[in-house]
């Protein structure tokens, strides 16, 4: 799914009368308030969904493989995103749009 699919899918999701700037409003502001959360905590829970967090990677030192030299990586943060299962959602919404 696009941006624009999905802003579509919110956009009916608000209701009949919403304008797409209401929802790519209502798309910032959950991206937002993940931001925030993720600054504030360093995870979101969205029941039904998944879960944001953000993890340390340690340094680390590697090898390039074409030419031998040694590298040295630094320290970082990397967002993870853990999905909730929602494998019997998809299952089902494939099961009514098959047959």
């Amino acid at each position: 799914m696009k941006h624009r699919e999905f802003r579509e899918t919110v956009r009916r999701e608000l209701g009949g009368t919403a304008t797409q700037m209401a929802a790519d409003l209502a798309i910032a502001a959950v991206t937002r308030a993940i931001a925030d959360g993720l600054q504030e905590d360093g995870e979101v829970k969205l029941a039904g969904f998944g879960s944001f967090r953000i993890q340390r990677r340690k340094a680390r030192r590697l090898t390039l493989p074409h030419s031998g030299a040694a590298m040295q990586l630094p320290e970082r943060s990397v967002l993870r995103f853990t999905p909730a299962p929602l494998k019997e959602k998809v299952d089902r919404k494939q099961k009514y749009t098959q047959g």
